[in-house]
């Protein structure tokens, strides 16, 4: 540390305060900028493993709705009436809807 100080201070014919008071910004500059670096690499890591888990699940409930149409179109093509609520094909109806 006192190296920097002295080679600032000798070099550029700065004043030994100025010298230490610049050598300090540097670090202190220095140590902000790798924290904010860690910060954003954190938070974007972060990121991505939402948005990653959440296009897994709009992938599986468009799966699912691809199987419930496919059930649904086949149960209705058979006569039957589908259930929704238990996501099946039910028995035809015996009188009119």
């Amino acid at each position: 540390m006192s190296f920097l100080i002295a080679l600032l201070f000798g070099r550029l014919g700065v004043s030994r305060l100025a010298a230490g008071v610049i050598v300090w910004a540097v670090i202190a500059l220095v140590a902000s900028g790798t924290a904010l670096g860690v910060y954003e690499f954190i938070k974007h890591k972060g990121a991505d493993e939402v948005r990653a888990k959440i296009e897994k699940g709009n992938q599986d409930a468009i799966r699912k709705g691809i199987e419930a149409r496919m059930s649904l179109d086949e149960c209705i093509d058979a006569g039957g009436v589908y259930d929704f609520g238990r996501q099946r094909c039910g028995a035809a109806t015996l009188g009119p809807r």
